[in-house]
């Protein structure tokens, strides 16, 4: 490991590159303490955002070791939920397993949907779409910030 690689992978990104929001974590801490009738200090909130960061850090890593030994180059959940079993969270390993299918089945729902379904909710006919579509593509064809370059046609 270098001076410039901190063991995660992340050389020459500075603390901020790689830290979870802390708007986001103090919402959620927040929340989480109101629910208890308890108040965070603001000492604590940064301790649990940085906590946070490690937490994904940590379980990112290795999940990437995971998925590197088996030569794939895209983290997928299974090698999130082999993580935290390797990193031994077994405790939370069950819950986690039951969110991410939720989320499969929800993933299902709105594909099931179809891609049109804001679309068609939107009282919008198609023809109307694809003549407002055409007029922002004469609109970037015309406009000289839109890039250098012939513009191509769409099929």
């Amino acid at each position: 490991m270098s001076e410039e690689d901190d063991g995660f992978g992340r050389r020459g990104l500075n603390e901020s590159d790689v830290a979870l929001p802390r708007t986001t974590v103090n919402k959620f801490a927040n929340e989480i303490a109101t629910g208890l009738e308890v108040r965070l200090a603001g000492e604590t909130r940064e301790l649990l955002a940085d906590c946070c960061t490690e937490f994904i850090q940590l379980v990112s890593s290795e999940a990437n070791e995971i998925c590197e030994k088996e030569r794939r180059k895209t983290i997928m959940p299974e090698h999130i939920l082999a993580a935290l079993q390797a990193l031994g969270f077994q405790k939370y390993y069950e819950e986690v397993v039951e969110l991410h299918q939720k989320q499969v089945k929800e993933g299902e729902k709105s594909k099931s949907r179809g891609g049109w379904a804001k679309m068609a909710q939107s009282g919008v006919s198609a023809e109307d779409l694809l003549r407002q579509q055409q007029e922002l593509f004469n609109l970037a064809k015309n406009d000289p910030l839109a890039g250098a370059g012939e513009p191509q046609d769409i099929d």
